[in-house]
Order: C-alpha cells, then structure tokens, then sequence
C-alpha cells in the first residue's frame, strides 16, 4: 500500500506543469528569504516534490530551489521583493507564474523615507498605556491596555470599534489566524484564544510564567514559540489544537527576559528583550540548523542607560527596525552591525507594526495614545 501511494504521488509529480532553470535560484533581495523552509536531504527535485505533496504544501507552493547537495528550499509565499540570480548550485523549479514586479517599495534612501514618515503623522487613538500593537484580517487595528481591556479600532481613524477585558491582568495581546492570544497573568498565564470577529473566547489554555509577552507561529502553525519574559525563557510547543499544546524539543532556550518576537521564516527569529530592571540586553536572535536551535546577540544594538528593546521587525529592504522603550526606532542592517539611522519619535515604545508601505503605528505606553503615521508611500522616489 505505501508503494502504491508513493506511485502515486509520483505520477502527481510527472503530471506539474513547472518551469526548470538549471544553474539559478530564487531568492529575495535581502536574501532573509521569508516565506521559504528547508526540506532535505533528496536525491532529485522530484523527489523534494513527492515531499511537498504528501505535505499538502503543493497548492501554495511557488519556487523551490534544489541544490547539489540534496537541500531543498521550499517557497509557499512570495518575498516582498525578489530575484532569480545564477548560482552553479542549484536548480530553479517554478510551480507558479510570478508577479512581473515586487510587492513592496524598497526605499533605499533612508534619511528620504524617514523624513517622508515623520511629516505624515495622523490623529492618535487614545487609550490607557497600550502594549502590543498589530493589523487583522478584518483591517482593524488591534491593542491591548495593559492590565486593561483588548481593543479594535478603525484602522484609518482610530475611532474604537468595540473592546472587551479578559481578566484583570493583560499583559500581551497577539494575532495568528483570525484570533487574538490575551495573556492575563495575575501569578501563572492564562491565555484566552479570542475569535477577531466578536471578541468571543473560542478557547484558553494555561503557561506556568508570571509574564507572557509576545507568542509567535511557525512551521505551518504547528509550532508555537513565546516569549516567556517572567522565566528567562522562550518556550517552544507544539500544536495539537487551540487549547492543547506539548512540549517540543527542546522546551525551551534561556533568554533574558525576553518580550518581543519576530520569524524571518521556520529558521531564523529575532527576539527583543525587555523588563523594567533588566540589564541593558542587545537583539538577541534563534537559528534553527541540524536540528538545533541556537542563540547569538547582535552586540551592535546594546541600548543605552535605562532604554529597553520591546520589539524588532523587518522591512521590505530587509532592514532591522528595533523599537526601543525610552528612545524611539534605530534601523540596521539585517544583521544589526550597522546602525543606518535613529529616530527619536516617542521614548513610550511599547510596540509597533510597519506595514509593506512603510505605514507605521506605534503604541505610545507613556503618552496613552496610538500613534499613526501614514506616507502613502506606492514606490520610492528618492
């Protein structure tokens, strides 16, 4: 029977209508390549395909790059910008027609693009020192108060939509697959799972830490990684359902307090650290190789003083954003050896969200606002 269906996958295979470039690659500008996994080892690019297949990856499935070396990387989404270059190594299978062009401007010229930003600043939204910021799929803005209610807003006006609290001590707020994760953590977490729709709870579950900061997901959603700031610790578990979750392997990586999250894809994950007394703490970053996951710093983003990173996120370019508590935003390469530019735009960082457009929202703990700035910016002219 395994034979039989191993045919059969394969005759799937023989049956794609895919393009093959021998000596390229796909790959994205910034070469971070989000939206790509690695599968290996295989002898054939029919062979990672039968892989994909009986994954059930195959209709979102794009590009795969095959390698000598039997490494097979997988795109299931689209970078925000992208190329095909040469590369002796590879063999370049495309399973679908691609945009001609980018999905996103890449603006180079930093100082231009910061200016641009700074003078498109729009009305605030008010609420009660707000901590996590993002977009759903229903185009509202989305915060929580801290130890506070979880509010929507109109995206473009910040009017609030509607709101409701889940229990007395919110310390996080944060979005996957049209829900919201609400950590309240009076002593021990308790995370409601809350429908985007109507702020009903679908489901909840429990995590022994005192603070729960931002939950992240990979690996088609089957592994959930958090940053557990109260333990030192981000925990690794594995989906089994919406309030199911086990241990994987490992459990966990020791991290000083950990809070904000960021998965350039399944192997790479930026992790910003933040506590009212914590030592001054760099970007701090996770790679996954060999079936282990291993932690680095980025020595080059060490705050200054009292100042404390809450989040990191990247942009179309593949620049480093980091948000940082008593400061503002600092920009670096991806690696965080460069520091390309500060931007003292409020010391009350207590999250933010960047859009493809370099539209840009930020949670303004001190101020007890949302701030807005929006450039409408479609490509870069400068």
């Amino acid at each position: 029977m395994f034979i039989i269906g191993q045919l059969l996958i394969y005759a799937s295979v023989k049956s794609l209508s895919v393009g093959r470039v021998t000596g390229a690659r796909f790959t994205s500008l910034n070469r971070l390549n989000v939206g790509s996994m690695w599968l290996s080892t295989f002898n054939s690019w029919y062979e990672c395909m039968c892989s994909v297949i009986s994954m059930n990856l195959s209709s979102t499935a794009l590009a795969l790059n095959m390698y000598q070396n039997g490494s097979c990387q997988l795109f299931v989404s689209l970078p925000l910008t992208y190329t095909m270059e040469t590369n002796q190594d590879s063999t370049l299978i495309l399973l679908q027609e691609l945009p001609p062009k980018n999905l996103a401007p890449c603006c180079s010229n930093i100082s231009w693009l910061i200016g641009k930003m700074n003078s498109s600043q729009q009305a605030s939204g008010n609420i009660s020192k707000p901590n996590f910021v993002f977009i759903d799929d229903n185009d509202y803005l989305v915060s929580a108060a801290y130890k506070g209610a979880v509010i929507q807003f109109n995206r473009t006006t910040l009017n609030i939509i509607r709101s409701a609290t889940f229990g007395n001590d919110t310390m996080s707020i944060n979005y996957h697959n049209g829900l919201y994760y609400v950590a309240d953590c009076p002593s021990s977490c308790n995370i409601y799972v809350v429908s985007s729709k109507n702020l009903s709870v679908v489901a909840n579950f429990s995590l022994s830490s005192n603070i729960i900061r931002e939950i992240i997901f990979i690996r088609n959603s089957s592994l959930m990684v958090v940053a557990s700031n109260g333990k030192n610790q981000t925990l690794f578990l594995n989906v089994l359902s919406l309030s199911n979750y086990t241990s994987s392997t490992p459990s966990y990586i020791s991290v000083n307090r950990p809070c904000g999250l960021y998965a350039v894809n399944d192997s790479f994950i930026y992790i910003g650290s933040w506590y009212s007394t914590t030592t001054l703490t760099p970007v701090s970053t996770l790679t996954y190789s060999n079936n282990t996951w291993s932690l680095s710093t980025l020595p080059n983003t060490t705050p200054n003083g009292t100042q404390k990173i809450f989040q990191t996120t990247i942009d179309s370019c593949g620049r480093l954003w980091v948000a940082i508590n008593g400061y503002g935003i600092k920009i670096y390469d991806p690696w965080g050896y460069t520091l390309l530019y500060s931007w003292q735009v409020t010391t009350g960082m207590d999250g933010f969200h960047l859009t493809d457009n370099y539209e840009l929202f930020i949670a303004d703990f001190s101020a007890n606002k949302i701030l807005h700035f929006n450039p409408n910016i479609d490509q870069c002219t400068s």
